[in-house]
């Protein structure tokens, strides 16, 4: 009897609106693949049949294994991540573990190396900046030294004394010498010495107790276009060596002593006349 194949066209539905089955199996094919396996060898182990011929896995396997590994170069950034997520992986297993630090024996500080050095040295100066070895009557006294409420105010006045405070940033006093001074009062004088100049007037007549002195130190560039290649150390050995400076000072020297001696000469007659009215 002939097989019978239907074709649904109408989305899997008959005519009538009922439900036909998805597959309809062909059983002449059913019987000839049957009859193929009784009527020839039974198959071999490992054996597939593909398109008509029979392949053995294993010899397929043996050739696919011998080709050369075709496999893409891995790139810098996918080896970082491989290596961060094992560095990961390991710590995280290691947190749930507790540490346990060996502790040194006491008899491994004889031995000598340079760690074991620099804590000796450590220990010898924290030992000479205890209290004990700055006053070494510390341990005989029965109690601390105390400061009473109207000494404490002036021993803190005194402390801040000694800096001009955070404002700036504990600017210390500075010890004034004779050279130093010189030169304060130089700069204190600086409108009188270069007239053309104009100049601020000075916030204080003395000498400031907290200063720092700095110096100016000139471009690379401008070293050929200076005046004078070599300067002095201070600012009076400058002065002195200045020619305009000495003509300067010597003209307005010799104005100073005529002014005075016109000043003298009214003096005088005014002394003369008081004389001769108590006659």
């Amino acid at each position: 009897m002939d097989s019978v194949f239907l074709v649904d066209t109408t989305g899997r539905q008959e005519f009538n609106g009922e439900q036909q089955q998805e597959i309809v199996y062909n059983k002449e094919l059913l019987l000839a693949e049957s009859d193929a396996y009784s009527s020839g060898e039974e198959p071999t182990e490992g054996a597939v049949e593909l398109f008509g011929l029979k392949l053995n896995c294993k010899e397929v396997l043996d050739v696919v294994s011998s080709l050369p590994d075709q496999r893409k170069p891995v790139s810098k950034v996918a080896k970082q991540l491989e290596d961060l997520g094992e560095k990961v992986e390991s710590a995280v297993e290691n947190s749930s573990k507790p540490k346990v630090v060996p502790r040194k024996r006491v008899t491994e500080l004889n031995h000598e190396g340079p760690h074991l050095d620099l804590r000796r040295e450590n220990l010898e100066s924290d030992m000479k900046r205890t209290k004990q070895a700055l006053n070494p009557g510390l341990d005989q006294s029965h109690a601390l030294p105390t400061v009473g409420k109207r000494q404490q105010p002036l021993i803190n006045r005194a402390e801040r004394s000694k800096t001009k405070g955070k404002g700036w940033f504990d600017l210390p006093a500075t010890e004034i010498t004779d050279e130093m001074r010189n030169e304060l009062k130089i700069v204190q004088m600086r409108s009188v010495l270069n007239p053309k100049q104009f100049y601020k007037k000075n916030d204080l007549k003395r000498l400031p107790k907290f200063f720092q002195i700095g110096t100016v130190l000139p471009s690379h560039l401008d070293h050929y276009q200076e005046k004078k290649s070599k300067k002095k150390q201070s600012l009076v050995n400058e002065l002195l060596e200045d020619e305009s400076f000495q003509k300067f000072n010597k003209r307005k020297y010799n104005e100073v002593i005529q002014r005075t001696d016109k000043y003298a000469y009214r003096k005088n007659l005014k002394k003369m006349k008081k004389l001769k009215k108590n006659k």
